[in-house]
Parts: C-alpha cells; structure tokens; sequence
C-alpha cells in the first residue's frame, strides 16, 4: 500500500491491534490459517471520521504556505 516507504515490524502491528481492540476501536472477527481477521467498531468508525477530517483540515491549511529551501 505504500510502496515500501512505510514499514511495521509484527511487533508493533500486533502490539498496536491488541491496542486498538482494548480501545474498542476494533473487533476481533475471527481466524483464518492462523490470522486474525478483524472489523472496525462503531467507535472505531467515528474516531476515523474525525481523524480524517482534522487531516484534511492539515492539508487544506498547508496549502499556499511557502517552505523556505
């Protein structure tokens, strides 16, 4: 999805789903060949929307401001 510029260790992945179910942002579905398939929560859901929403808000307030190289 990244094109190799973003790399996650099972470590933090694991480490990060065990978060987000305790957090209730995620639902444990169930197991396919040892992996766990899992589902976003209404919770879950609703923090996204905000998430994306203040990132767009980021992005459209970056926009025209000049970097100085």
């Amino acid at each position: 999805m990244t094109g190799g510029e973003l790399v996650i260790s099972p470590g933090t992945m694991y480490g990060t789903l065990s978060k987000m179910e305790k957090d209730g942002l995620i639902v444990f579905e169930r197991e396919e060949e040892k992996r766990k398939l899992y589902r976003i929560s209404e919770l879950g859901k609703e923090i996204l929307h905000l998430e994306m929403k203040r990132i767009e808000r980021l992005y459209k307030n970056s926009k025209g401001v000049k970097i100085n190289e």
